[in-house]
């Protein structure tokens, strides 16, 4: 993990909150590095962890942040496309990987800039983090859709076995995407409603034997 000492300078207060996590992510395309830094050096940040940006996507500097910060704890971010290529994945990244830690996020410019509370008094604190409660639970009622979709066709065709009813082709589909990210089968699942030994075995390559 990298760190950068944050630099002394006059600011604003600091916030009366924990742990303050800087989290920058850079391209040799991009020309931002120093805007990047300097934001979350102003920020306060306890620490500044620098990723270098992967054409796979991988971010696993992120994810030791993730599992080092505690509830309360802050996620600084100069702007949302560091953790975050869509706003669909901004949503999930919210709802299953700070929510679930009951992590701050703090978005130091753009559209979403502000302080971002899971449990936060106000809907103006806790706003973001609702949105993609909400948009976690459609995803959930459209998979239980198309699955009782699926299987009264197949009742329908006469159409019986093969993979446990809970796991259909959409959710494998997102289920093998959420894991090339980094995200643990236990929290896949519970994000997905199904059970977590059953989606064990189905991300599993059908050449190998599983014990959940």
């Amino acid at each position: 993990m990298t760190e950068v000492p944050a630099r002394a300078a006059a600011a604003p207060p600091r916030p009366h909150n924990r742990i303050r996590v800087g989290y920058a992510r850079v391209s040799t395309r991009e020309q931002d590095h120093d805007s990047q830094l300097d934001d979350l050096h102003a920020a306060h940040c306890r620490e500044i962890i620098i990723e270098t940006a992967s054409t796979r996507g991988d971010r696993p500097k992120l994810r030791a942040a993730l599992d080092a910060l505690r509830p309360g704890d802050t996620l600084v971010l100069h702007r949302p496309d560091r953790v975050a290529r869509s706003m669909k994945e901004l949503l999930v990244f919210l709802e299953d990987e700070l929510h679930a830690r009951d992590i701050t996020l703090e978005i130091l410019t753009g559209i979403c800039a502000g302080v971002h509370r899971p449990g936060g008094a106000t809907l103006a604190d806790r706003l973001l983090f609702a949105v993609a409660a909400l948009a976690a639970e459609m995803e959930r009622e459209l998979i239980r859709d198309r699955t009782l979709d699926g299987l009264r066709a197949a009742a329908a065709a006469g159409r019986h076995g093969g993979r446990p009813a809970t796991v259909t082709d959409d959710i494998l589909a997102i289920a093998r995407a959420r894991q090339a990210r980094g995200e643990s089968v236990t929290t896949i699942a519970r994000h997905l409603s199904v059970g977590r030994s059953t989606l064990y075995r189905a991300l599993q390559p059908p050449d190998q034997s599983i014990t959940a």
